[in-house]
């Protein structure tokens, strides 16, 4: 595989500056991940097949054996990584922390499913009760959901998460995020590992992810932005109530409340370590 700032022509400042910054924010971020024991690695490919069919590629993915969720590894996608860069207007700072977010973003991911698979693989009672770890997994997803869906307005701050992730303004009700999650991830309850992350992002004082993007939003317009004006202030105002919305998740679910603690703590210790 290619290093990640191996150049095979002449580039311009310009061109160069994206390559950089991607490097760095990787180098700052692999001490962290190795002490929790998470590989990392950069793809080249311009194309990921998904159900048989050629996608484009995401920004980053947290990937893991299936079953035992053994191996957990993080792959940077280099090309949309480094195309990023024009749609975030080539701004240097907003162009990094939309690169910081987005990895802070997998190693979230990867932590729940670190957290997830130690709980499984020391409880003879969950490896009775549950075929495989990420059986156990999908069940405490599912779990989030009914826990969260008891509730009207815990219902709609669950389909505001939904609209942040899929950047999809139609998803107005639980059926309709079932339907997503099934037809872009094969199974319903993914989202909740997003919400997951995007909670942990706020609890530490953190931009979304979502919100990290910034004017990237406003290329497409994906949104009736109304009287907000941009799609960009209409999104950050969506992450504003989820962020309003934190406690009284938290109190409808002990599910999400003690994921929550978990993977925190974790990170805390991530911190306290790298101090």
């Amino acid at each position: 595989m290619p290093d990640l700032t191996e150049l095979h022509q002449p580039l311009s400042a310009a061109d160069f500056a994206p390559k950089k910054i991607l490097s760095s924010e990787i180098t700052r971020a692999k001490p962290s991940l190795r002490a929790l024991g998470i590989g990392f690695s950069v793809s080249h490919a311009k194309r990921r097949i998904r159900a048989g069919k050629p996608k484009r590629p995401p920004y980053f993915a947290c990937c893991y054996n299936v079953g035992d969720l053994g191996d957990v590894n993080i792959v940077a996608f280099y090309h949309p990584l480094i195309a990023d860069w024009d749609l975030m207007e080539r701004e240097v700072e907003a162009y990094r922390m939309r690169i910081r977010s987005a990895i802070r973003e997998e190693m979230i991911h990867s932590i729940q499913v670190l957290t997830v698979k130690s709980r499984y693989d020391g409880s003879i009672e969950l490896t009775h009760q549950f075929k495989t770890a990420e059986r156990y997994y999908e069940h405490l997803l599912g779990k989030i959901i009914e826990e969260l869906a008891t509730t009207k307005e815990g219902a709609d701050v669950v389909c505001t998460a939904a609209q942040l992730y899929y950047e999809d303004w139609s998803i107005t009700s639980m059926q309709k995020l079932r339907e997503t999650d099934k037809r872009l991830h094969g199974r319903d309850g993914y989202l909740v590992s997003e919400l997951i992350r995007q909670l942990v992002q706020i609890r530490f004082g953190e931009l979304t992810s979502e919100e990290a993007k910034g004017k990237a939003w406003d290329r497409k317009r994906l949104f009736n932005t109304s009287k907000f004006g941009t799609t960009e202030n209409l999104l950050r105002f969506m992450a504003g109530t989820l962020r309003q919305a934190v406690p009284k998740l938290i109190k409808l679910s002990p599910t999400l409340a003690e994921a929550l603690v978990e993977i925190e703590r974790t990170i805390q210790k991530i911190q306290q370590i790298r101090a």
